[in-house]
This record gives structure tokens, sequence and C-alpha cells, in this order.
């Protein structure tokens, strides 16, 4: 089986690895140049580590992260608390933190070691490749989704948000546990390690897309809180809009498939973008393996995966993420 992939970032990557663990002549077109120096961090769902794990990855990316074991969220406004495990039934390991050019690395010496071809600074379109199987992993404003008829694109949620990045952790608050605060005009949120240091990041509502919070409001909710301590001196991203994109529309032809943001893009809010990656590229990889028609197995691949696409887009109230199964991750070596 021949597998050509449009996209190099965690969704294709993770596909291409897949599909060279399957047994698949591989190759991934990626328009820009070789580079693995993306800003930002990740933090992955259980499910998506042991889908690492099938593509050979998952013990490095342990490594250059640190586990998340459990969120505590509380409602600065009424007060009240929760607490979530990051663990999940049948998953082996816990949620992962890592930076993205360190898990974007992993996958792509994986790539090199399972002799996949990639070709940087090549940009196509899923009508001039000729593989039995075209993945377009080519983000939420996919050109392979338009070329599917699917014209559904990515709207706004309404929010922007800003990151930031200290080397200290703050004092008083737990290791390796997600912290939400909640309040009237968005969330903020933390995360520390004792090697990688502060994490956190500031969700604000807004009417626009092009609308620029001034920063000391835009921080201020977070300065309430205990971490207050690594707001300064912190390294700080431009804010960013945040964008969803609806799920229900068209994932497959009968030899192109859409995964990761191209089929299904998810606000950051839902901490669900590149785990729902990894699990895609994964899951079509095993239909891929156990369907006797690629048309067949592309059907299973959109049976399987939108509905968890649709959970996570338009949640119910008070429900953690949906993920799938550990019997829907393995890979026949």
């Amino acid at each position: 089986m021949d597998v050509s992939i449009i996209g190099g970032g965690i969704a294709g990557a993770t596909a291409a690895a897949a599909a060279g663990v399957i047994g698949a002549v591989t190759q991934v077109y990626e328009a820009t140049e070789q580079t693995i120096e993306h800003r930002g961090w990740v933090t992955l769902a259980p499910s998506a580590m042991t889908a690492l794990d099938q593509v050979g990855v998952g013990e490095r990316v342990r490594a250059v992260g640190f586990p998340v074991v459990e969120v505590r969220m509380v409602d600065t406004v009424t007060g009240q608390q929760r607490r979530l495990s990051r663990y999940e039934p049948g998953h082996r390991w816990p949620s992962t933190h890592v930076w993205r050019r360190d898990l974007l690395s992993a996958l792509h010496d994986r790539l090199d070691h399972l002799g996949v071809r990639r070709h940087f600074g090549t940009a196509v379109a899923a009508d001039q490749l000729t593989a039995d199987v075209i993945v377009g992993a080519d983000g939420a404003h996919s050109p392979t989704r338009r070329l599917l008829g699917n014209p559904l694109m990515p709207t706004f949620t309404g929010e922007v948000i800003c990151y930031g990045h200290h080397p200290a952790c703050a004092p008083g608050l737990a290791r390796h546990v997600l912290h939400f605060w909640g309040h009237p005009d968005g969330v903020v949120a933390y995360i520390g390690d004792d090697r990688d240091g502060s994490f956190w990041f500031s969700r604000y509502h807004t009417q626009s897309p092009s609308d620029i919070v001034d920063l000391t409001r835009l921080l201020r909710p977070l300065r309430q809180t205990p971490a207050a301590a690594v707001v300064d001196n912190a390294e700080i991203s431009d804010q960013v809009a945040l964008y969803e994109l609806d799920p229900r529309g068209i994932w497959h032809s009968a030899d192109t498939v859409l995964i990761g943001d191209a089929a299904h893009a998810v606000s950051a809010s839902a901490a669900r973008g590149a785990a729902s990656a990894i699990e895609d590229a994964v899951v079509l990889a095993r239909c891929l393996q156990g369907s006797d028609t690629i048309v067949s197995a592309l059907d299973s691949y959109t049976a399987i995966r939108r509905p968890l696409a649709w959970a996570t887009y338009r949640p119910d109230p008070g429900q953690r993420p949906p993920c799938p199964s550990p019997d829907q991750l393995i890979l026949a070596h």
C-alpha cells in the first residue's frame, strides 16, 4: 500500500509513523522548509500516549515531557472547586505535557528510522497525488478539505489567548497538577515542573478575533491566583484568536481522508487538539490494516472518530473530554 500525507506537523508525522509501522510505503509533503523549532507546548491525553507507544515514540516523549496527574478547577466567583484525575481507564500513562518542538523532533526521528521520505518546501494538492491513500493533515484551513467538497471553515470561538513560560515553579502550587481558575471574563491556568518550569495561559472573552486585550487586563486574573509569582519576567506569547471547526462535513472520498485539524479543529479550551490528531493517525492506520478495501477502512475510521470529535466540539456540560478505548489504538507490528 502506498500512502501520501499532506502536512508534516503533529498529525501528519504521526500518520506517517503509523503508516510505516503497518508496512505502507509512505511519503510526506510539507509546504514549509524543514524545521522543528515550533514554539508552544501541548498536553497529551493518556489515550494519545497509548497511541504514541504504538508508533514507537511514547517512551521518548515521556522522557522529554512530564506527567500531568490531576486537574484542579476553581470558580473564583462562586468558590466551587473540582478535581479530576488525568489517568483514563485502560491506558497505562497519565497525561503528558511536552514542548511541541520536542514532540515533533521525536516523531521525525522515528520517520528517519522507518525510512519515510519527506519532501519539505513542497506544496501539493491531493488531486496531484496518485497514492493508494492520500491523507490530508494540512490544518484547519485545509485545501484538501475543500477538494473533498467540504465547504466548512473554522469559526471564531469568542476568545483570545496568550501563553507564558517561566523557568521556575510557582511556590505553594502542587507540581504536575493543571490548575484552572475561572472568572467572569474567561479562564487562567497553570502547571509547573521542577525541570521545565512554569507554563500558564490566560483566555479572555472578546467580541471579535481582531480585538487586542490590554496585557494588564489580560494578566490581572492570573495575578490574583497563587501563580502570580511566575507572571513577571515570563516569556509571553502574542495574543491569538481561537477558532474551531464543525466536524460534521465530508471527511473522505474513495482514496483521500482528513485527519486532525483538517477534519475537526478544536479550540485550545478543549485541550484535545494534538491528542485528537495523534489518535486519528493511529486509528486510521489500524483501520487500513484491518479492512479488506480502502473505502471500508476510511468508512470505519470516520465511524470511530467522528462521534468523539463531535463530543469534543460540543461536550455535555460537566463531562470530561471523550477518549478512544485502548483496543482502538493497537497496531499489529
